[in-house]
């Protein structure tokens, strides 16, 4: 029996299907010699080989597209996110307050709710941000005032969205982007007769007669409704009409600061403005928040954390992960003593104490998943500054001859606060004399440290032992300015 030539199975980029062709060319045709690239077998050869490069990129590709830590491709991420049974933020709204008050004299205006109320032209979106109030609010007569709250976002009522065509799983994209998670109504019109269909999360738990549907996002941020197969939620019949009611916003753009939100977007309400300081300012607060969608990396994190907690929360890393999974939110640690009383502490989009709005869907989303009779409690952290040196103990630093003292000092001053940043630190974190040591002597330039004292800044100003933050701390930058610079030059 003929020996069968071995595979290498390793040839898969170009040299590599050149090298296994032209050995099995040479088994199989010893007569032929190969030449130089003008001979027509070596054009095959390296044709072939030029092939095979290529199906392996994108086998390679493929089979990348198909797992959450290597697709590249924002849908496939959606995709396999779906699969797991999470629903990807399409972008979080600013919330605030606004401040109404009427003429003087002037009657009591009622400013209803959905009223907009819009910042200045901003360059970079082209246009004003508007906000809308969340409640009715009657201000009273004669210059009186009243404060509401409001959301970023537009509402769009009653968007024709399509027909239905009676066939299962029907989908419909809804026209503006980016639409507020949690914001879609859809009706159908059955025969004169406009009826809402229910939003679930998941259209594998309805019944078959259930009117309900589901959202999803593709990869270009729209938002798609879909709907059932008449085994898990029911199929709209043949020729009716859909509409769709949402709101559409959201994003960081919406954080502005107090005062920004300074007039109605409304003409049909004379006799009430935004109330004005004595300096001119509208009173309004400033608005936090917002966030953007998730980003591809985002969904990475997030997709696996909620497959984790199976829709229940138990552990306390099941209610750390799915607070992180939830807009708004990068940054959560659970804490409890008993496990009817769950403390969840967390960190809004920009690093601080998330809205109340944002605290308070948290909340809610949590305690529906907890077990019967455990209380869950949602706060913001508590930060606390540290100290490196003080006036009397300071940092010294030695420079290497021909740097700039001056030079140094800032680049180690921006050292320490990019270590504290809100980036590198974490809920109950331990930061030890060595953290900084390692810190300060990556600086180019410096040659010699030297750390008499770290230390939180409400303990006491001596010594270098560890700094431990609880459970619901976060570390930040304090007192850095007492830095004794030597050496170097200047």
């Amino acid at each position: 029996m003929a020996d069968v030539p071995a595979i290498d199975y390793t040839s898969r980029d170009y040299e590599g299907f050149k090298a296994s062709l032209l050995d099995y060319a040479a088994r199989k045709f010893p007569s032929w010699i190969p030449g130089s690239e003008g001979d027509f077998g070596v054009l095959l050869v390296e044709l072939f080989s030029y092939l095979g490069d290529n199906l392996s990129y994108y086998g390679d590709r493929l089979q990348q597209e198909a797992f959450l830590p290597t697709a590249t491709q924002r849908l496939s991420l959606l995709q396999i996110a779906d699969l797991l049974g999470y629903s990807p933020s399409n972008g979080v709204p600013a919330t605030g307050t606004v401040t109404f008050q009427t003429s003087n004299p002037g009657p009591p205006v009622l400013v209803p709710a959905g009223t907009q109320v819009v910042t200045d032209y901003i360059e970079s979106i082209d246009g004003p941000i508007t906000y809308e109030t969340n409640t009715d609010v009657l201000v009273p007569i004669n210059g009186g005032t009243a404060t509401v709250n409001v959301t970023q976002g537009v509402t769009r009522t009653q968007v024709n969205i399509g027909t239905s065509n009676g066939l299962p799983v029907q989908e419909f994209r809804l026209p503006d982007v980016p639409v507020i998670n949690g914001t879609v109504q859809v009706y159908v019109d059955d025969i004169g007769s406009v009826v809402e269909w229910t939003h679930v999360d998941y259209l594998v738990d309805a019944d078959p007669d259930d009117r309900v549907f589901a959202t999803f996002l593709d990869d270009s941020g729209a938002t798609w409704v879909r709907f059932g197969d008449n085994l898990n939620g029911a199929i709209p019949t043949t020729q009716l009409t859909l509409y769709a009611t949402y709101r559409v916003g959201g994003g960081a753009v919406g954080n502005v600061n107090q005062g920004v939100v300074n007039a109605i977007a409304a003409s049909n309400l004379p006799g009430v403005t935004i109330a004005q300081d004595s300096d001119g300012s509208a009173i309004s607060s400033a608005m936090t928040g917002g966030a953007d969608a998730e980003s591809n990396d985002q969904i990475r994190a997030n997709a696996p954390r909620i497959f984790r907690t199976q829709d229940r929360c138990v552990t306390l890393d099941d209610f750390s992960d799915l607070a992180l999974t939830l807009p708004g939110i990068v940054r959560a640690n659970a804490v409890a003593s008993t496990y009817t009383s769950i403390s969840v502490f967390v960190i809004g989009a920009d690093g601080g104490t998330p809205s109340t709005a944002t605290i308070q869907r948290v909340q809610s989303a949590l305690q529906s998943k907890a077990l019967a009779g455990a209380q869950v409690s949602v706060s913001g952290p508590t930060t606390v500054a540290v100290n490196v040196g003080t006036a009397s103990k300071p940092i010294t630093v030695e420079c290497w001859p021909r740097y700039s003292r001056a030079s140094v000092l800032y680049d180690v001053q921006q050292a320490i606060k990019s270590m504290l940043s809100f980036a590198q630190v974490d809920f109950g974190q331990r930061l030890t004399l060595s953290d900084f040591y390692k810190t300060i002597l990556a600086v180019d330039g410096v040659r010699y440290v030297d750390i008499p004292m770290i230390a939180r800044s409400d303990a006491a100003q001596t010594g270098t032992a560890d700094i431990v933050m609880r459970a619901w701390e976060i570390p930040k930058v304090g007192n850095i300015a007492n830095i004794v610079m030597t050496g170097g030059i200047g």
